[in-house]
């Protein structure tokens, strides 16, 4: 299997199934990222995990936003508390974990969440490290149910809104890794630019504002990119969905960061960025630019399965995500680090 998340076929048959092979219904109930836990009529307890194990020094960051992004996105307002794994490979410094549970700690302060557990070790199985962060939290069942697309209706009128652009986390990740080659080809302020669209990676207000405005489905972007979050989002509401690839918002920075490395925005690392569907579409997109948001209207559901991403005359059919482009990258970074 490819490097990143397994795709969601291999999922259900060698995870899923396994684990269920009776079906039954249980208290905990399994979604993409998430997991529920909805006792009698009481509020639901979320369970909320980003599935990249990010790599080096600054993975505790990133691991803590996107927990925290994935519990946003499924109605959870206020997480009440992150948990951390970190796996480190033989020989590696204590300073290394000192500052990936560092780096984590102020990514907690500064969405006032509290880190409850660190795990960390040692492990023949990595190269580098590995961080991975969960995020638990209450909610109600009724959004529960809604946010996952158990609620949706019908595929008509109803609309895909953005917020912020593809590729957002991946840009801030390579213009960091990549600075030497990239600085090469543009001038500093491209790439103190590129760096500085980290301040734009928490969610929780854009979520709060769709839930509010009764949008159907909500997913946070992340591993995959756009092109997988599309397809997750129909995948969750039951539709298809008609994309128009040039209204896809993406920025400048990314573009040229990606051009450099060969590799393709809307497939990857989107952290930061949030898909909705909703009924009231361009209300929804009125609503956050009043927040200081910036969203855009995409595209649209349509009756049936097909997932297409339209540019121009040329149509592109969506499909489960296999390899986030970013692990191109962090091959080769991790070949560099061993030698």
């Amino acid at each position: 299997m490819k490097s990143g998340n397994v795709t969601g076929n291999v999922y259900r048959r060698s995870v899923y199934h396994k684990l269920n092979p009776e079906k039954k219904e249980k208290s905990a109930v399994s979604g993409e990222n998430c997991a529920f836990f909805m006792p009698g009529n009481c509020a639901g307890i979320a369970a909320c995990m980003d599935q990249t194990l990010y790599p080096g020094e600054d993975g505790g960051r990133y691991a803590v936003y996107a927990a925290a992004n994935q519990a946003a996105a499924f109605g959870v307002r206020y997480p009440s508390g992150i948990l951390l794994r970190i796996a480190l490979p033989p020989g590696a410094p204590e300073e290394t974990l000192q500052r990936i549970v560092r780096g984590a700690g102020e990514a907690a302060k500064e969405l006032g969440i509290p880190v409850l557990d660190t795990k960390a070790g040692v492990s023949f199985g990595v190269r580098t490290a590995l961080t991975s962060a969960l995020a638990l939290g209450e909610t109600g069942e009724a959004e529960t149910g809604r946010k996952r697309g158990q609620a949706a209706g019908p595929s008509e009128n109803r609309q895909v809104v953005m917020t912020k652009w593809a590729g957002l986390e991946g840009s801030v990740l390579l213009a960091k890794l990549c600075s030497e080659t990239l600085r090469q080809r543009y001038p500093a302020w491209l790439l103190e630019e590129a760096e500085r669209m980290e301040q734009y990676l928490s969610v929780r207000k854009e979520a709060a504002a769709a839930g509010e405005s009764g949008a159907d489905v909500i997913c946070a972007a992340a591993e995959g990119g756009i092109f997988h979050t599309l397809w997750t989002l129909a995948q969750r509401a039951g539709v298809g969905l008609d994309i128009d690839l040039k209204r896809i918002p993406i920025r400048q920075e990314t573009v040229e960061i990606c051009n450099t490395l060969d590799i393709n925005p809307y497939e990857l690392l989107s952290n930061g960025s949030l898909l909705c569907l909703s009924s009231r579409g361009e209300e929804l997109v009125r609503c956050l630019a009043e927040e200081g948001i910036f969203a855009a209207v995409i595209g649209s559901a349509v009756p049936g399965n097909d997932r297409v991403v339209r540019n121009g005359e040329e149509t592109r059919f969506l499909e489960p995500a296999g390899e986030d482009e970013i692990y191109k990258i962090w091959k080769t970074w991790q070949e560099k680090e061993q030698i």
